[in-house]
């Protein structure tokens, strides 16, 4: 046996020679596919950074756009009126002032004379008809806010950007336009975030091919238009995102670049890198792989002296592991859950015959594959997260994960994840995961959870689950700087409508009702329960009083069309709503009870005007209500 060994030992050491002989030809090959990949990194990180600038530049759009939207409505207001015009320069002196973004306002009329500026105060009456913003929005319909050209203030030399609105008299007709400005160092500070150096240039471009930024800044490109290039006919108008390899018209580099175009603005981001650069990094990565294939060499040497000594005792111990693995498997075919032998890095060694059941393949046809193989993204995540804590030294995890059969339906399995420890040394050489079919389980107790949160008569949430989403609500409009509506509704009349038709015909209408309130609340985030008895409520996030109004008057109106007989409620003779409603600004200090209650004395006030009617809170409001006359 020895002389074999020994004969087995050459063989090995002849081949160990032999691959480092190839694995040094392949290591040319090795820096050039590292090369590649290298590139192909950079521009991924262009493309990602260009798509971080181009999502904040639309957050500053959506941030500007409300402001604008409100002076513009004011200005269309003031029209002819010297007074309201005051109060309106006033109001825009305010917003900026309370705003971090703005850098400053201005209004101008029909004619582009200017009526008000935030920044000069002494410039009223100059000529704007000139400006670029003002020729677009007197020619075009839109009311959208859009990117104007980059200016630089003859002031302080600051670059900024203007983002103007059109606004038309009660007509329709041309107005004037409301301009804010943004200074672009806004962008600059952004953007120096990033991991940037010398080498980097970014822009953002207007969808028209206009340069609205570029920095560095040059002054050859801002406010240039570069729709006739190559990289904006070719690339940008044919995608949303992607990555153009070029030479600049401004600097003349040769460089790589990422884009990302936005669907809600239009504006198209550009962050690209000299290639020279990137070949500097590759060059200064190559020295170590060499050295490394030296040192490679030289230990391989000794290593493998060492690993043929060690050929007996890895036999030996192939043999141990040999006849666990066979009572494993005799344990694991018995089993009517799957039973699985998987590598650290999630590659199935084993799978028990019951695989036909659960997952609807032979179990040799999953032997080699990855546990993450055919699984949907949140399965391939919670999969992902298991396994990096087990290679982080967790020795036992559980996950449940949904799973689609061949028919088409979904059910809930659980794999419970052991660590396999060496046999000479702790550490894990292996994974053994158990899965079983709980979806009889998990299907219960998704029914409990939706049962616990759900008025029986109603199908609304009921008022424990309201409660638990106002605070959760309330912390999270103060935390973001948002208002927070609350609607409290309360069917007219309704114990004279049971006393009248009987208490179920009573269930059936508060049924009906409820019914209609979800559907005036699709696409605002808001959330309707049953408060108690006939009383409803509606909880509306990020939603000023205006917003609130509007619904509430359309879950009214909705509920009035419903058409419900109700002989007792005159003079309208079918069931109506009465509602009040009260919003918790950002500048407020407010609780769930001051909401509450600013939603209940708004309720009495429509109560006792007449019903049928929605209200919003007033701070002179009586503060009791009268229960005897609802």
């Amino acid at each position: 046996m020895s002389r074999n060994i020994k004969k087995r030992s050459r063989s090995r050491l002849a081949a160990v020679l032999a691959a480092g002989a190839v694995f040094a030809c392949l290591g040319v090959w090795a820096e050039y596919t590292n090369w590649q990949r290298l590139l192909q990194g950079a521009n991924e990180r262009q493309m990602e950074t260009a798509r971080a600038i181009t999502l904040h530049t639309d957050d500053v759009m959506t941030v500007t756009q409300q402001p604008l939207n409100n002076l513009s409505a004011h200005a269309r207001e003031a029209l002819g009126d010297e007074m309201k015009i005051k109060h309106l320069l006033e109001e825009m002196q305010r917003v900026v002032k309370t705003s971090p973004l703005l850098r400053s306002l201005a209004y101008a009329d029909a004619q582009g004379r200017l009526i008000g500026s935030t920044f000069a105060a002494n410039s009223a009456g100059m000529d704007l008809s000139n400006r670029e913003y003002f020729q677009f929005h007197k020619s075009n319909l839109s009311m959208q806010p859009r990117f104007g050209l980059p200016s630089q203030s003859q002031t302080d030399g600051r670059w900024f950007l203007p983002i103007s609105q059109r606004i038309n008299n009660l007509d329709g007709n041309f107005a004037g336009v409301m301009v804010a400005t943004i200074d672009i160092d806004h962008f600059t500070q952004f953007i120096e975030t990033f991991d940037v150096n010398k080498d980097n240039a970014f822009a953002l471009l207007r969808e028209d091919g206009a340069i609205l930024l570029r920095l560095p800044i040059d002054l050859k490109a801002m406010g240039a238009n570069i729709a006739d290039s190559a990289l904006y006919r070719n690339q940008i108008m044919k995608n949303l995102r992607g990555n153009y390899e070029y030479v600049s018209r401004f600097d003349g580099t040769k460089r790589i670049s990422g884009f990302y175009r936005s669907t809600q603005t239009g504006v198209t981001a550009i962050a690209t890198q000299t290639k020279a650069s990137i070949f500097v990094a590759w060059l200064e990565q190559a020295k170590y792989p060499w050295l490394s294939i030296i040192f490679a060499y030289i230990a391989g040497t000794a290593m493998a002296i060492r690993w043929i000594r060690q050929i007996e005792f890895r036999e030996i111990a192939d043999q141990k592991i040999a006849a666990r693995e066979a009572e494993f498997r005799l344990i694991a075919n018995a089993s009517t859950d799957v039973i699985e032998k998987v590598s650290l890095t999630g590659i199935r060694q084993y799978v028990s015959p019951a695989a036909a059941r659960i997952y609807e393949r032979g179990a040799e046809s999953l032997i080699g594959t990855s546990v993450l193989d055919n699984r949907d993204d949140q399965t391939t995540s919670v999969w992902g997260r298991a396994l990096a804590k087990v290679q982080s030294g967790s020795l036992e995890e559980s996950i449940l994960f949904q799973h689609g059969r061949m028919d088409g339906t979904t059910i809930w399995l659980e794999s419970a994840i052991s660590c396999v420890q060496g046999e000479d040394s702790h550490k894990p050489d292996g994974i053994v995961v158990i899965t079983r079919d709980v979806t009889r389980q998990e299907l219960m107790k998704q029914k409990l959870d939706k049962l616990a949160t759900t008025d029986e008569l109603t199908r609304l949430f009921n008022k424990r689950y309201f409660n638990a989403q106002l605070r959760e609500m309330l912390v999270a409009a103060k935390a973001n700087q948002q208002p927070l509506s609350l609607i409290l509704l309360d069917l007219d009349r309704f114990k004279i409508y049971n006393d009248t038709y009987g208490h179920l015909a009573g269930d059936c209408a508060l049924r009906d009702v409820a019914a209609v309130i979800p559907l005036q609340l699709i696409g605002t985030g808001g959330l309707a329960a049953r408060y108690g008895g006939e009383e409803l409520v509606v909880l509306l996030p990020n939603s000023d009083a205006e917003q609130t109004m509007r619904i509430s008057e359309n879950i009214r109106e909705a509920v009035a069309a419903l058409g419900i007989k109700h002989t007792g409620n005159l003079p309208w003779g079918h069931v109506t709503v009465s509602s009040g409603y009260a919003t918790g600004l950002p500048s407020q200090v407010f609780s769930e009870k001051d909401l509450i209650a600013q939603a209940d004395r708004a309720l009495y006030r429509a109560k006792a005007d007449g019903r049928n009617r929605s209200l919003g809170c007033e701070e002179n409001s009586e503060p009791e209500r009268l229960r005897a006359s609802v």
